[in-house]
């Protein structure tokens, strides 16, 4: 089924190329190293819009941008890291679950330094017992602009989390039952956040639910990974408790692992199988479906032979 965000009434993008940026300004982008944060950089610095990274460790980002120190467990960071911005994509890191103790005070930070206006990466179903709700609320309570994109699952996932998984041991192995995902690339992600970052007046206050073209479970994604890699990939769902410990026993924040969890148990009882068309609205082309992901980033998940070249595909 598909369907409209109703939380947001100007969705049409009617500048699709990103390239009226309201002024000079720059963008601060937290997360500049994520699949999210990664491209939007490029994205914008392409266009010709002034972009600042925020990164903890400066001298370890390697793109032609300026780069600022910003921790958000550094308060003392950032007056610096603020300095002359207008505007900023705002992205929660995994690990940060106690948002009023670290996020609030940079929104905080934010407002007395003159931002105008604060991109905020969400979540789709976005519910109290996520850290994002806190943050929507802290943002709503402020005197910035504010937009919120609430994707969907990333499709990059895949690539992150799930990688050795499919590219090691051929399976998918999630607490997802047979509940369906609309799996969205966050290159489309990043292109919208470019759009609104771009001419943030056409987007205040708006809340725009981004989902892929099509809900699907987890074995329609094995056998996608299967034809794409010419090798079978099964799924193997595990029950919630049993991916908490696993999780917990490789040494994964307890934090992260509560989000991945509550990510899981949302579309395992149907409430990820939403899918709207904001996507395609906004960038006047149709949100970009899985197969295609799938067949441009399949060289993640290629087995490597011994000297750690592919292997081709048929190998098991």
């Amino acid at each position: 089924m598909t369907g409209s965000d109703t939380t947001g009434s100007d969705t049409t993008g009617s500048d699709p190329t990103g390239s009226d940026p309201t002024g000079p300004a720059p963008v601060l982008v937290t997360g500049p190293t994520g699949t999210v944060g990664g491209p939007l950089v490029e994205l914008l610095a392409a266009r010709g819009v002034p972009v600042v990274a925020g990164v903890r460790d400066p001298a370890r980002f390697a793109e032609s941008v300026e780069s600022r120190v910003l921790d958000f467990e550094r308060p003392e960071t950032f007056p610096a890291a603020l300095r002359g911005i207008g505007r900023v994509f705002l992205m929660r890191p995994p690990a940060i679950s106690d948002t009023k103790r670290y996020l609030r005070p940079f929104i905080e930070a934010a407002e007395r330094h003159g931002v105008e206006h604060v991109v905020f990466l969400s979540l789709m179903g976005v519910n109290r017992v996520m850290p994002h709700w806190q943050v929507e609320q802290d943002l709503r309570a402020s005197g910035l602009g504010s937009t919120f994109l609430r994707p969907s699952f990333f499709a990059q996932n895949l690539q992150t989390a799930y990688r050795s998984d499919i590219r090691d041991h051929s399976a998918i192995r999630v607490p997802s039952g047979r509940g369906r995902t609309s799996f969205i690339d966050t290159r489309d992600v990043a292109a919208v956040a470019a759009i609104v970052l771009a001419a943030p007046g056409r987007h205040a206050g708006q809340a725009y639910t981004l989902t892929g073209p099509a809900a699907l479970d987890y074995h329609q994604v094995a056998s996608m990974l299967s034809a794409e890699l010419g090798r079978p990939v099964g799924y193997e769902p595990r029950s919630l408790l049993g991916y908490r410990r696993e999780l917990l026993a490789q040494g994964l924040p307890s934090a992260y692992v509560t989000v991945q969890l509550l990510i899981n148990l949302i579309a395992r009882v149907g409430l990820a199988a939403g899918v709207t068309d904001t996507v395609e609205r906004l960038l006047g082309r149709p949100a970009t479906p899985l197969a295609t992901y799938l067949h441009d980033l399949r060289h993640c998940w290629e087995k490597l032979d011994p000297a750690g070249r592919p292997a081709g595909p048929g190998v098991g």
